[in-house]
């Protein structure tokens, strides 16, 4: 069961903590570790990921108690490890088959979700950059259908060219999108640090 702690009590909780009481940590952690794990996997969305990072932060909060301000809040504090941990598995990603597997497994399955999160702030460099990837008409036909929101029939008058060649040109480029995001390491890392 989580167990809740009041801003009267943490104080407390984090001075008993940087003397080494193991009880003030379990408590700590009962009572962030759920709110650390949903942030993790609404990011992330890879369960066996999330837990390895949810373990990683609360060790390091564990093994650096001693820097911890007690007159602050805990949960930005570990909300910090916890993002640099999730940068530092990105990194790692670019060595590790494992974890790149499990990466590309979600970035298929959410695909959707992170093109919505990429086209919402169209103004990023990582959108540019992936859009850059792409063939010039299939570039176009992308920006026109999903940046700026014209139908299939409208691209094809302004193009002169068929809807079913724009369909085609958008699930070549969909596909293509797809593979950067999973295959590549670096953009991963681009990503993980454009959605935060």
């Amino acid at each position: 069961m989580m167990e809740t702690v009041n801003p009267t009590n943490e104080r407390a909780m984090l001075l008993r903590l940087r003397e080494g009481d193991h009880e003030a940590f379990g408590k700590l952690f009962s009572s962030y570790s759920p709110i650390i794990t949903g942030h993790l996997l609404r990011l992330l969305k890879v369960p066996e990921l999330v837990e390895e990072l949810v373990q990683d932060t609360f060790l390091s909060l564990w093994e650096h108690r001693e820097r911890i301000d007690p007159d602050k809040p805990l949960k930005a504090y570990i909300f910090q490890i916890a993002i640099n941990n999730a940068r530092d598995l990105f990194r790692r990603a670019m060595h590790d088959k494992r974890i790149r597997a499990l990466f590309y497994q979600t970035v298929s399955e959410g695909y959707e979700h992170i093109e919505t999160e990429l086209i919402r702030k169209e103004n990023s460099d990582l959108l540019s950059r992936l859009l850059d990837r792409l063939p010039e008409r299939q570039r176009n036909v992308y920006i026109l259908c999903k940046v700026e929101g014209l139908s299939y029939r409208e691209v094809s008058g302004r193009l002169g060219i068929s809807e079913n060649t724009v369909n085609s040109h958008i699930k070549r480029a969909n596909a293509l999108l797809k593979e950067y995001l999973a295959g590549s390491a670096e953009v991963m890392i681009l990503l993980i640090l454009f959605l935060f």
